[in-house]
């Protein structure tokens, strides 16, 4: 059984000596991130693959920029983690521009091959499960695949990442004596031997989360506010509701609109007055934007940001209520959606990008939590 997590985000109740304390760790963990993600980008391109365990010549004086050689560890192991991601992606990407390609069958096979063991910018022979050699010509045009693919997409940018720390650097423990803050975590800072206690505030939801809370802590920023996540194990839970889902619904196939967030192939409208409600967000967003404009202010500004969060906050309400609407009621054992491009000519342009990136990553989690909590298979179009 895979493992399923989920993070909940957790506002904190420090004082702002300890704010500022953490402030101080999270910007030296990213500068720590970005010279890891240099060495780790080196390390692809002369091997193949990324390496969570390598060690460079300056490891101490890696080591010194995040202040302890287990929070180098940490950094590292969280680094690897994103790039192996955004590397599967590509590897998908990869495979679909060589089937889609009209190459000899032979020829695809053999680029499946390096695909699958990410062999593109490696130099050492390689060697089919048959005995056959893939010739350099055939390297060569893996590479050349990779490239324009990797030149499509932005390397993730790791001087914004959040903080992954296991118990090593922060432990979370039940509140002994205080009744308002039900958790706690004690944080090693940049100074050593001198940890901080942080009160945590949780919620309704997090207190009801089922499954196994896990000894990760996160730390992350949003909008210039620190915000602590609290991960939980849920693969038990999912595995129980995948056992009692029975699915009604051969297929459903969703068209997004706007106007209303989906239409089913059925002739269901999901989410109606959708667009009107994303049109008072725009009316309010936009105005701010144009009267600081005017006065030569910076767009950002922490009314600004507020607005922008209740964008935000609609935009997963609304998406999460209406795909748990469509499983509670049509059951199906398979989504088809259409490639999402959250863009409307009613929306202003600032809007349609902040729909776009948002609204976009919301439903593509929202699609893969249906999946491992129901087993719903989920396929774009």
């Amino acid at each position: 059984m895979s493992e399923v997590l989920r993070t909940d985000r957790l506002d904190h109740g420090m004082n702002a000596g300890k704010e500022q304390k953490v402030w101080d760790l999270l910007r030296a963990w990213r500068r720590c991130a970005v010279r890891v993600a240099r060495e780790q980008w080196r390390l692809f391109f002369e091997t193949g693959r990324f390496n969570k365990n390598h060690r460079n010549e300056d490891e101490a004086a890696l080591a010194e920029v995040v202040g302890a050689v287990n929070r180098l560890q940490m950094v590292r192991y969280q680094v690897v983690g994103i790039l192996d991601s955004y590397l599967s992606n590509r590897q998908n990407e990869f495979s679909r521009i060589v089937e889609g390609s009209a190459l000899s069958n032979e020829t695809k096979h053999q680029l499946h091959f390096i695909n699958r063991w990410r062999a593109w910018f490696g130099r050492e022979p390689l060697t089919m499960k048959d005995g056959t050699e893939i010739s350099a010509e055939t390297r060569r045009l893996a590479r050349q695949i990779m490239r324009r693919v990797l030149s499509k997409h932005r390397k993730p940018d790791f001087s914004r990442i959040g903080m992954v720390l296991d118990q090593r650097a922060a432990k979370l423990r039940e509140a002994e004596r205080s009744t308002e803050f039900n958790l706690w975590i004690r944080l090693s800072t940049l100074e050593r031997g001198r940890p901080i206690e942080i009160p945590l505030r949780t919620h309704d939801y997090f207190l009801k989360r089922a499954g196994t809370r896990k000894k990760t802590i996160q730390i992350n920023e949003r909008d210039g506010r620190l915000y602590f996540g609290v991960v939980t194990d849920i693969s038990a839970v999912c595995e129980a509701q995948k056992q009692a889902y029975r699915p009604r619904t051969e297929e459903i196939a969703l068209d997004y609109g706007l106007r209303t967030l989906f239409v089913t192939d059925r002739g269901d409208f999901l989410g109606r007055g959708f667009l009107q409600r994303l049109r008072y967000y725009d009316w309010r967003i936009s105005r701010l934007a144009a009267y600081r404009q005017r006065h030569g202010l910076k767009i950002r500004s922490p009314r600004y940001d507020r607005y922008v969060r209740q964008m935000r906050g609609f935009l997963e309400t609304e998406i999460h209520r209406v795909l748990n609407r469509l499983v509670e009621v049509q059951r199906p054992a398979r989504i088809v959606v259409e490639k999402l491009r959250f863009r409307n000519p009613n929306l202003s342009k600032r809007m349609n990008r902040l729909v776009t990136n948002a609204g976009r990553r919301i439903v593509e989690q929202k699609l893969r939590d249906l999946h491992e909590r129901f087993g719903i298979e989920i396929e774009y179009v």
